[in-house]
Protein backbone atom coordinates (compact mmCIF):
# COMPACT_ATOMS: atom_id res chain seq x y z
CA UNK A 1 0.00 0.00 0.00
CA UNK A 2 1.54 3.03 -0.98
CA UNK A 3 0.77 6.43 1.21
CA UNK A 4 1.82 10.46 0.21
CA UNK A 5 1.27 12.60 2.23
CA UNK A 6 3.29 15.79 2.80
CA UNK A 7 3.12 19.23 5.39
CA UNK A 8 5.27 22.70 5.54
CA UNK A 9 7.36 24.04 8.13
CA UNK A 10 8.50 27.66 8.49
CA UNK A 11 12.05 27.27 8.14
CA UNK A 12 14.41 26.58 5.68
CA UNK A 13 15.30 23.15 4.23
CA UNK A 14 18.83 23.19 5.99
CA UNK A 15 17.20 24.25 9.66
CA UNK A 16 14.12 21.88 8.84
CA UNK A 17 16.50 19.34 7.62
CA UNK A 18 18.46 19.65 11.12
CA UNK A 19 15.75 19.50 13.18
CA UNK A 20 13.70 16.93 11.55
CA UNK A 21 16.70 14.09 11.53
CA UNK A 22 17.30 14.82 15.02
CA UNK A 23 15.18 11.55 15.90
CA UNK A 24 15.42 11.99 19.22
CA UNK A 25 13.86 15.57 19.56
CA UNK A 26 10.98 14.72 17.11
CA UNK A 27 10.23 11.22 18.28
CA UNK A 28 8.03 12.78 21.05
CA UNK A 29 5.92 14.94 18.37
CA UNK A 30 4.49 11.28 16.89
CA UNK A 31 1.36 10.62 18.37
CA UNK A 32 1.24 7.68 19.56
CA UNK A 33 5.22 7.01 19.67
CA UNK A 34 7.74 6.49 21.78
CA UNK A 35 11.58 6.22 21.60
CA UNK A 36 12.56 3.69 23.73
CA UNK A 37 16.21 3.07 22.79
CA UNK A 38 18.92 4.40 20.23
CA UNK A 39 21.09 1.92 18.75
CA UNK A 40 23.45 3.93 16.63
CA UNK A 41 23.56 7.32 14.58
CA UNK A 42 20.87 5.96 12.26
CA UNK A 43 19.14 3.34 13.95
CA UNK A 44 16.41 3.18 16.63
CA UNK A 45 13.62 1.27 18.99
CA UNK A 46 10.42 2.51 19.79
CA UNK A 47 7.14 1.43 20.05
CA UNK A 48 3.97 2.89 18.27
CA UNK A 49 -0.02 3.18 19.37
CA UNK A 50 -2.54 3.44 16.42
CA UNK A 51 -6.21 3.02 15.68
CA UNK A 52 -7.40 1.39 13.11
CA UNK A 53 -11.57 1.51 13.00
CA UNK A 54 -12.41 0.33 16.30
CA UNK A 55 -9.06 -1.50 16.74
CA UNK A 56 -6.57 -0.15 19.15
CA UNK A 57 -2.90 -1.62 17.75
CA UNK A 58 0.33 -1.76 20.12
CA UNK A 59 4.00 -2.66 18.05
CA UNK A 60 7.21 -2.75 19.21
CA UNK A 61 9.60 -2.07 16.60
CA UNK A 62 12.53 -1.07 14.75
CA UNK A 63 13.60 2.24 12.43
CA UNK A 64 17.01 2.66 10.19
CA UNK A 65 18.13 5.17 7.99
CA UNK A 66 19.41 2.90 4.78
CA UNK A 67 19.44 6.25 2.69
CA UNK A 68 20.22 9.84 3.56
CA UNK A 69 22.06 12.59 1.35
CA UNK A 70 22.73 15.64 4.11
CA UNK A 71 22.81 18.25 0.72
CA UNK A 72 20.08 17.08 -0.99
CA UNK A 73 18.16 17.02 1.75
CA UNK A 74 16.40 13.56 1.19
CA UNK A 75 16.34 10.12 3.50
CA UNK A 76 14.97 7.15 3.20
CA UNK A 77 14.25 4.97 6.33
CA UNK A 78 13.08 1.31 6.95
CA UNK A 79 10.58 0.18 9.73
CA UNK A 80 9.31 -2.63 10.73
CA UNK A 81 7.00 -3.87 14.02
CA UNK A 82 5.29 -6.62 15.88
CA UNK A 83 2.20 -6.09 17.23
CA UNK A 84 2.83 -7.11 20.75
CA UNK A 85 -0.56 -8.96 21.46
CA UNK A 86 0.94 -11.20 18.45
CA UNK A 87 -1.89 -10.08 15.85
CA UNK A 88 0.36 -9.38 12.80
CA UNK A 89 3.22 -7.28 11.60
CA UNK A 90 4.26 -3.80 9.87
CA UNK A 91 6.74 -2.50 7.42
CA UNK A 92 7.33 -0.14 5.98
CA UNK A 93 9.86 1.73 3.55
CA UNK A 94 9.28 5.33 4.42
CA UNK A 95 11.01 8.18 1.78
CA UNK A 96 11.15 12.15 3.15
CA UNK A 97 12.31 14.64 0.88
CA UNK A 98 12.50 18.69 1.59
CA UNK A 99 11.58 21.57 -0.78
CA UNK A 100 12.07 25.11 -0.65
CA UNK A 101 8.29 26.38 -0.38
CA UNK A 102 8.42 30.40 -0.08
CA UNK A 103 10.23 31.23 3.47
CA UNK A 104 9.90 27.53 4.22
CA UNK A 105 9.96 24.38 3.60
CA UNK A 106 7.31 21.64 2.40
CA UNK A 107 8.12 18.06 3.64
CA UNK A 108 6.87 15.29 1.26
CA UNK A 109 6.82 11.75 2.39
CA UNK A 110 6.14 8.36 0.90
CA UNK A 111 5.13 5.60 2.58
CA UNK A 112 5.18 1.81 1.27
CA UNK A 113 4.02 0.01 3.84
CA UNK A 114 2.81 -3.73 4.12
CA UNK A 115 0.67 -5.22 7.09
CA UNK A 116 1.03 -8.80 7.31
CA UNK A 117 -0.97 -11.21 9.85
CA UNK A 118 -3.95 -11.11 11.58
CA UNK A 119 -3.36 -7.55 11.45
CA UNK A 120 -4.17 -6.72 7.87
CA UNK A 121 -7.61 -6.95 7.97
CA UNK A 122 -7.99 -4.28 9.88
CA UNK A 123 -6.53 -2.50 7.79
CA UNK A 124 -7.86 -4.00 4.63
CA UNK A 125 -9.53 -0.77 3.88
CA UNK A 126 -6.93 1.82 2.19
CA UNK A 127 -9.42 4.44 2.81
CA UNK A 128 -8.97 4.20 6.81
CA UNK A 129 -5.25 3.69 6.81
CA UNK A 130 -5.24 7.01 4.33
CA UNK A 131 -6.99 8.49 6.95
CA UNK A 132 -5.04 7.87 9.83
CA UNK A 133 -2.14 8.43 8.26
CA UNK A 134 -3.00 12.15 7.49
CA UNK A 135 -4.59 12.82 10.61
CA UNK A 136 -1.14 10.99 12.36
CA UNK A 137 0.56 13.59 9.68
CA UNK A 138 -1.05 16.63 10.56
CA UNK A 139 -0.74 16.20 14.65
CA UNK A 140 3.10 15.59 14.06
CA UNK A 141 3.43 18.88 11.91
CA UNK A 142 1.62 20.78 14.35
CA UNK A 143 3.21 19.61 17.64
CA UNK A 144 6.72 19.90 15.52
CA UNK A 145 5.98 23.64 15.06
CA UNK A 146 4.49 24.14 18.55
CA UNK A 147 7.40 22.88 20.59
CA UNK A 148 10.46 22.39 18.42
CA UNK A 149 10.28 25.36 16.12
CA UNK A 150 9.03 27.68 18.86
CA UNK A 151 11.55 26.17 21.53
CA UNK A 152 14.03 26.97 18.70
CA UNK A 153 13.12 30.24 18.00
CA UNK A 154 12.36 31.91 21.53
CA UNK A 155 16.05 29.93 22.42
CA UNK A 156 17.40 31.49 19.34
CA UNK A 157 16.34 35.36 19.84
CA UNK A 158 17.50 35.01 23.84
CA UNK A 159 21.22 34.72 25.41
CA UNK A 160 22.20 31.20 25.73
CA UNK A 161 20.59 30.63 29.19
CA UNK A 162 18.77 27.48 30.65
CA UNK A 163 17.49 25.60 28.43
CA UNK A 164 14.63 24.86 30.98
CA UNK A 165 11.97 22.95 30.37
CA UNK A 166 11.55 23.09 26.61
CA UNK A 167 13.10 19.43 26.13
CA UNK A 168 9.53 18.21 27.80
CA UNK A 169 7.74 16.06 25.13
CA UNK A 170 3.43 16.83 24.88
CA UNK A 171 1.36 13.67 25.59
CA UNK A 172 0.74 11.68 22.79
CA UNK A 173 -2.49 11.67 20.69
CA UNK A 174 -4.80 9.41 22.13
CA UNK A 175 -5.74 6.42 19.89
CA UNK A 176 -9.64 7.68 20.38
CA UNK A 177 -8.88 11.24 19.15
CA UNK A 178 -6.66 9.89 16.16
CA UNK A 179 -9.39 7.43 15.49
CA UNK A 180 -12.12 10.35 15.62
CA UNK A 181 -10.66 12.62 13.19
CA UNK A 182 -9.34 10.09 10.80
CA UNK A 183 -13.18 9.20 10.72
CA UNK A 184 -14.22 13.23 9.81
CA UNK A 185 -11.75 12.94 7.23
CA UNK A 186 -13.34 9.98 5.61
CA UNK A 187 -16.53 11.73 5.73
CA UNK A 188 -15.47 15.02 3.99
CA UNK A 189 -13.86 12.81 1.54
CA UNK A 190 -16.60 11.22 0.43
CA UNK A 191 -18.80 14.46 0.37
CA UNK A 192 -16.43 15.67 -1.41
CA UNK A 193 -16.39 13.06 -4.32
CA UNK A 194 -20.44 12.86 -4.05
CA UNK A 195 -20.93 16.73 -5.04
CA UNK A 196 -17.80 16.54 -7.75
CA UNK A 197 -15.14 18.36 -5.78
CA UNK A 198 -12.54 15.70 -4.99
Amino acid sequence: MRLENSFDVPVAPAEAWRILTDVERVAPCVPGARLTEVLDDDAYKGTMQVKLGPVSLAFDGKAQFVERDDDAHTAKLRANGRETRNRGTADADVSFALEPQGDGTLVRIETELQLSGPVAQYGRSQGVILSVSEEMIDRFAAALKKDILAADSSAASEAPATSAATDTPPPPASGVSIGFGAVMRMIRRFFAGLFGKA
